[in-house]
């Protein structure tokens, strides 16, 4: 009796977060899940997320790329703050 065959299974996708940030040295920051920049100046930068609010500070910080929800960031930076969205879609 032979034994019964199956087809191969398709490997399972992974499971990526809506949002995630990866910074380099603190002199390079790719943010993804960007919904919009709320304010944007070279000493902070202001960043709506699905997740909320992402804040940066530093110096010199430039926006080197955007696009398919996701940023890349260049400058000096200090210190990132996220601020997490309410069940009720507003921010604290």
């Amino acid at each position: 009796m032979k034994k019964k065959q199956f087809p191969p299974c398709p490997p399972k996708a992974p499971i990526l977060p809506r949002e995630t940030v990866e910074i380099a040295e603190r002199k390079e920051i790719l943010l993804s899940g960007v919904i919009g920049i709320e304010d944007y100046h070279t000493e902070k930068v202001r960043i709506k997320t699905v997740c909320g609010v992402t804040e940066l500070w530093g110096n010199a910080i430039s926006l080197c790329w955007a696009g398919e929800k996701r940023l890349l960031l260049r400058g000096n930076f200090q210190a990132l703050h996220f601020e997490n969205k309410k069940k009720g879609g507003k921010n604290d």
